[in-house]
């Protein structure tokens, strides 16, 4: 215990010396600091005298407003370069664009055929721009114009990349959503230049902008292109274009053999050397199947997509522009429109008379196969179009969607399913029959029916006969099976598929006819489906997507138009 006491009496009197010192020694140093002459190293003190004036804010706000004015000038030029005085041919066009960069060569010499080049003006700078023969047809050959735009698509990159100050892509191109191309020189402005050959005469009332939709020999589609017809009408007058429609070429013969004509505009067309196929900035475009790509590319899709929306939604500003074209251009007219608008009206008052809904449901067979892997070469089951029916039948009609056997309904069992296929067997499947009962399946309109062999048998038998016995060759019924194939067709009537190098298609008379009669029955199956209640098909058929787009945003919006076909929401494409 006493050696513990010690050592804290130690520690205590430790503790007590150390801060005792310490208090000592600090006195000392602050003595010595003060003591210590002034460092010549260090500024001298702050005073009134020698203190730092403010600017005056009238010289900095100038200095301000020039830097701003500079950063301006800057911004500008690098944007949109110098304006050009006057632009010559530099290059001609190459071959491959696509991965190798185009060789310029410096000449005055316009292309003998249709082509996109470089011109460059007296400052340095270079832009591309489109030159086609004043004396070329009108329209060029699909081929033609997919390679402009091909041509062209190559050598505004390498001005981007290569001619261009800076070898770079613009930023804010890149992260925001803009579909102006400044490297293309519009031929309007390229003939003002100097750099193609003048326009001759023109009319004073010539359009100043213009939007020409080319329905193309290439595509068999009916339906994708009616889907192309509205969309390219629909951006016409979104952008304020004139809208005009050539069906010099088109494999389903004359527009008015289906349609009314389209409203022509109050100004003239303009040139036709004067209208391209791309970019979709320039002032008098061109749109077919061939060039759909570059007009409604993804920079098309960036810039009307809705920001921060899926599905259907994201698709609304899409959708308007196909609505606007359908309901400006979809009238059907002379018979057909009397026919259509009376098995419309008979079909929905049997429906009311027995309080059910009217139901549509349009198949797609033939040479188109569903976007489900499951199926991707094969078909989708029929079941499933009828449960799909059968569950928005229940649903129209305010019924319990859990409820599957509904067979004693009287609401049900009334409500017509109408049908609408490319192939005229599936009316008879029983599959189909079974799985959508209790509903009664109807076909779309009786005014023109796809008829199979086995049916044409049937009702136009041709005798087996033979005229000698050395003659092999016997008589029969050819129908039309399995579903729409581009290449069945293509030979209707025995006619021989056109190659995209004729400028102009022939069609024998009997062709003709035969093809305007399955597109007016195609014409009529969708005006009496798109009246259903609601419908029910796969989005890998264009004549869905169509549909849709003919039943309305409501009708979209409220369910009443249902995909079977990989779960997809709507576009006007049918991909994701």
């Amino acid at each position: 215990m006493r050696t513990t006491a010690a050592n804290m009496r130690d520690r205590t009197n430790t503790n007590l010396s150390v801060s005792s010192t310490s208090s000592r020694s600090s006195l000392n140093e602050k003595d010595y600091l003060d003591s210590l002459p002034p460092s010549p190293t260090l500024p001298g003190p702050i005073t009134k005298e020698n203190r730092p004036r403010p600017l005056c804010r009238r010289q900095t706000a100038m200095r301000i407003l020039l830097a701003a004015l500079c950063a301006l000038l800057f911004t500008w030029r690098y944007i949109l370069g110098w304006p050009a005085a006057s632009y010559i041919p530099t290059s001609p066009i190459p071959d491959q664009v696509d991965d190798q960069e185009p060789q310029l060569i410096a000449g005055d010499n316009l292309p003998d055929e249709p082509a996109a080049f470089i011109v460059t003006d007296s400052h340095g700078s270079s832009k591309w721009t489109i030159s086609i023969p004043h004396n070329a047809l009108f329209p060029l050959p699909s081929y033609q114009y997919k390679d402009i735009c091909t041509e062209g698509t190559g050598l505004q990159r390498t001005i981007s990349t290569t001619i261009r100050p800076h070898g770079r892509r613009h930023w804010w191109r890149e992260h925001f959503r803009t579909t102006s191309d400044h490297t293309f020189l519009d031929v309007a402005d390229a003939e003002h230049a100097g750099a193609l050959s003048p326009p001759g005469d023109t009319f004073a009332d010539t359009c100043q902008s213009s939007l020409t939709f080319v329905l193309e020999s290439d595509e068999a589609s009916f339906g994708k292109s009616l889907l192309l017809l509205w969309m390219s009408y629909g951006l016409a007058r979104h952008e304020g274009r004139a809208f005009f429609l050539d069906d010099t070429r088109w494999a389903w013969g004359s527009y008015t053999s289906y349609f009314a004509a389209p409203p022509m505009p109050k100004c003239s067309p303009p040139p036709t050397h004067q209208r391209v196929p791309c970019p979709r900035t320039a002032k008098h475009l061109v749109v077919s199947a061939a060039t759909a790509g570059w007009t409604f590319g993804s920079a098309f899709q960036q810039e009307f997509q809705v920001a921060r929306k899926h599905g259907l939604e994201a698709q609304s500003r899409v959708y308007d522009l196909a609505r606007s074209g359908f309901k400006a251009l979809f009238k059907l007219t002379g018979e057909d429109s009397l026919y259509a608008a009376s098995r419309i009206a008979k079909l929905k008052d049997d429906a009311a008379a027995h309080g059910g809904s009217m139901v549509g449901m349009q198949i797609r067979r033939g040479d188109l196969h569903p976007f489900e892997y499951q199926y991707s070469r094969d078909y989708l089951p029929l079941e499933r179009y009828a449960r799909g029916a059968r569950s928005l039948s229940r649903t129209l009609l305010g019924g319990d969607e859990a409820l599957d056997d509904f067979s004693s309904i009287v609401e049900y069992v009334k409500s017509p399913l109408i049908l609408s296929s490319d192939d005229p067997d599936i009316m008879d499947s029983s599959e189909l029959l079974e799985a959508a009962a209790p509903l009664s399946v109807q076909p779309a309109q009786e005014r023109i029916q796809l008829a199979t062999k086995k049916r044409l048998d049937k009702t136009s038998p041709v005798a087996p006969l033979r005229d000698g016995p050395y003659v092999k060759h016997v008589e029969e019924n050819i129908g039309w099976e399995g579903g729409f194939y581009s290449a069945l067709f293509y030979s209707l009537g025995g006619a021989k598929r056109a190659a995209s190098t004729d400028y102009k298609v022939n069609i024998p008379e009997q062709t003709l006819r035969l093809r305007q009669l399955v597109g007016r029955a195609y014409l009529l199956d969708l005006t009496v489906v798109s009246e259903s209640d609601g419908v029910v098909c796969a989005i890998s058929s264009a004549s869905c997507r169509a549909l849709g787009v003919m039943m309305g945003w409501d009708a979209m919006t409220g369910g009443r138009w249902m995909n079977v076909d990989d779960g997809r929401a709507w576009s006007w494409t049918g991909q994701r």
